[in-house]
């Protein structure tokens, strides 16, 4: 398993949440659209959703061993 050091896995997490944020801020902007148009509205910015899940959980899990 590749080790990825604690600030570079914050920096990807700011990322992704920064990306989170525009396109949820491109949502508002426009509102929601309906049907297979809504799907391709929301599809946008979920890989960032799962890759700020992600590197969240690591460095939570991180954060906890450090204190053991």
């Amino acid at each position: 398993m590749i080790k990825i050091n604690y600030k570079i896995q914050f920096v990807l997490f700011v990322i992704c949440l920064f990306f989170i944020g525009l396109g949820i801020f491109e949502t508002l902007d426009q509102g929601l659209k309906t049907g297979i148009d809504l799907f391709w509205q929301i599809s946008h910015f979920v890989p960032f959703v799962m890759g700020a899940i992600i590197f969240g959980a690591n460095i939570f899990t991180k954060r906890i061993e450090k204190f053991r």
